[in-house]
């Protein structure tokens, strides 16, 4: 056994433990499938690369050896085209069509590259064994790991130039991500006998799945929307942008008869209301707004728009789905209560400034609603 191979077999089992989380506990809304296929193929790269490198051994069978170095290569490419799908993945709808041409460049970087490797058997363009079975770079070695780089490079520079709606550690983290693979190249060059580049890849995969926690810790685990403990991280970032000269807007909503569904009902109905919430939320808004749960039944959603018109059309959008659900077979309807405006960051001090002026708002039509209730129905508020 080599001197690196305990870190090879550390790193598989830290990649395997990934794997198991992944599969079992992520779901596909921060990224879930091209995670798992980012981890599988981050394994496979080490064992084939552990394997590849026994070509030191005389007895050791000389085909595995060269099937090895064939699909470590070819786990470069592979590896950035995944992690291309990975950032598409978890940007918004709007964003990911801006990628189109991304996608059909790294797709032609990444197959070409493997069809190069897979012919270097018969062509020796990648890598050859000679008749003693030792191993030999091509003059096309730099192929597959110039691929891999470049595509990490494209997808870093999509992620810097184009990808407004990410939050920014969110992002600091998936621009970083190459990172580690880049030392591990340079490693290589001086220290060619250790296997730099997939154990780079490993902490990349580690640093990546302590960033999908985090973003796991900001969600609310009923809904599936962000908590408030992400909400104020995403307000604090639009404040910044919008005295820098880039505005949004926010809504304050609070359900208008949740305690009643509570009380009549159940609490186990009452959390099914308030993930149907979630719902229309989700149906009323662009992909790339942030909806919360501000706590209870309070919701909060950020829209990157600075034209109240636009913002009312909002509005109105979710008023017509409140309108859509009540025409449904449902024990109970949902209307909600609002707040809204443009961020004036004239006006506005500070978020919590904000968030007690679109309280207030929300509370003066609450008022309305419950006067126009009480004067429609004797007092008494139905569910349906």
């Amino acid at each position: 056994m080599t001197s690196w191979a305990p870190v090879t077999i550390y790193a598989l089992l830290v990649m395997g433990f990934l794997a198991f989380f992944a599969w079992r506990h992520m779901d596909d809304s921060i990224g879930r499938q091209p995670f798992v296929m980012l981890v599988f193929l981050t394994i496979i790269m080490l064992v084939t690369d552990y394997v590849s490198r026994c070509y030191i051994y005389p007895d050791f069978s000389h085909i595995a050896v060269a099937g090895c170095t064939a699909i470590t290569f070819v786990m470069l490419p592979a590896i950035g085209a995944e992690w291309h799908q990975y950032v598409r993945n978890v940007l918004p709808a709007e964003e990911r069509a801006k990628m189109r041409y991304l996608d059909v460049l790294v797709t032609i970087l990444a197959a070409s590259s493997i069809i190069v490797i897979l012919m270097s058997p018969i062509t020796s363009w990648v890598y050859y064994f000679d008749s003693t079975g030792t191993y030999y770079r091509g003059d096309l070695f730099i192929v597959p790991a110039s691929s891999f780089f470049i595509i990490l490079i494209l997808v870093d520079s999509y992620l810097l130039f184009e990808a407004h709606s990410l939050g920014r550690t969110n992002k600091a983290v998936l621009f970083a991500f190459p990172i580690p693979a880049i030392v591990g190249a340079v490693l290589a060059v001086a220290f060619p006998d250790v296997p730099w580049i997939p154990l780079g890849v490993t902490v990349s995969m580690v640093s990546l799945f302590a960033n999908i926690q985090n973003t796991g810790m900001g969600r609310d685990y009923l809904t599936g929307l962000y908590n408030r403990r992400k909400l104020e991280e995403l307000m604090g970032e639009r404040v910044e942008r919008a005295r820098a000269g880039r505005g949004f807007a926010a809504i304050m909503m609070d359900m208008d008869n949740f305690k009643r569904i509570n009380d009549t009902l159940g609490h186990s109905t009452g959390d099914i209301a308030l993930a149907d919430t979630a719902r229309l939320l989700k149906r009323s808004v662009r992909s790339g707004d942030a909806v919360a749960r501000f706590g209870g039944d309070e919701f909060f959603v950020l829209l990157d728009i600075e034209d109240r018109a636009e913002l009312e059309d909002v509005v109105k959008r979710i008023t017509e789905e409140e309108k859509r659900f009540a025409s449904e077979d449902r024990p109970y309807t949902l209307q909600f209560s609002k707040g809204y405006d443009v961020f004036d960051p004239d006006k506005f001090e500070s978020v919590q400034a904000f968030e007690e002026y679109l309280d207030a708002l929300m509370y003066k039509e609450k008022e309305l609603h419950h006067a126009q209730d009480n004067n429609y129905r004797g007092g008494v508020l139905p569910l349906r």
